[in-house]
């Protein structure tokens, strides 16, 4: 009896066996075909450790080389700052001189304009005046050697008897080249009451009403 169920027993077991068997056969052939693949593989806990120790220096390093280089961006935008400041100053100080130099210019030309200025640089050549006209033709002569392109003077006007009646102070622009003569006009004296110059014809009703001239030259200018 004890055999019989001793054999039993062993029966059992190798049916066991022979139905665990093939699922066994299963599991071990997908396995061996995952790590084929690649999908499993087998790390050593030191390798590991050694893994995340590099990564961890790698984040460490890259950290330090991002706040080296914002450090360094900084550095630079002051550094932009300062030369755009020294730029600034330096264009002010050339601005400067340019607009002082400018204005000296302009005196100097104005001084070299009403310095130099003598009588005999322009003379009066001609006047004309008859008492039917409103204006009077005068004429003057450029005694320089350079081309006069504006003339600024002053008539005064005489009685005969040389006793003075009035002014008229002007200024006309008028091109005279070098020894040569040219005509303007001018407001006559005493038009409204019939005077003349004393070298025109006078009017028959009053011919005492006659006058004289006298030219000053105040300034001119040159082309």
């Amino acid at each position: 009896m004890k055999n019989d169920s001793i054999n039993e027993n062993k029966s059992e077991q190798r049916g066991c066996i022979i139905k665990i068997l093939p699922f066994a056969i299963v599991v071990t052939i997908i396995f061996v075909i995952l790590w084929g693949v690649g999908l499993i593989r087998f790390e050593s806990t030191s390798e590991t450790t050694e893994q995340e120790n590099s990564a961890e220096e790698v984040i460490t390093t890259s950290s330090s080389d991002f706040k080296v280089a914002e450090n360094e961006w900084r550095a630079l935008q002051k550094e932009v700052k300062r030369l755009r400041s020294e730029v600034n100053q330096l264009k002010q100080g050339n601005t400067k001189p340019a607009v002082t130099h400018q204005a000296t210019s302009t005196r100097q030309t104005t001084a070299t304009s009403t310095t130099s200025v003598s009588s005999r640089d322009i003379t009066l050549a001609n006047y004309s005046h008859d008492w039917v006209r409103s204006e009077a033709t005068v004429a003057f002569k450029n005694n320089t050697d350079r081309t006069i392109s504006s003339v600024t003077g002053r008539m005064i006007y005489y009685d005969i008897s040389n006793n003075m009646l009035d002014y008229q102070d002007f200024t006309k622009s008028v091109t005279i080249e070098p020894g040569m003569v040219k005509s303007i006009t001018l407001k006559g004296y005493g038009y409204r009451d019939n005077y003349a110059y004393y070298k025109n014809g006078a009017v028959p009703t009053n011919p005492d009403r006659k006058y004289k001239v006298k030219f000053e030259l105040k300034s001119y200018k040159l082309k």
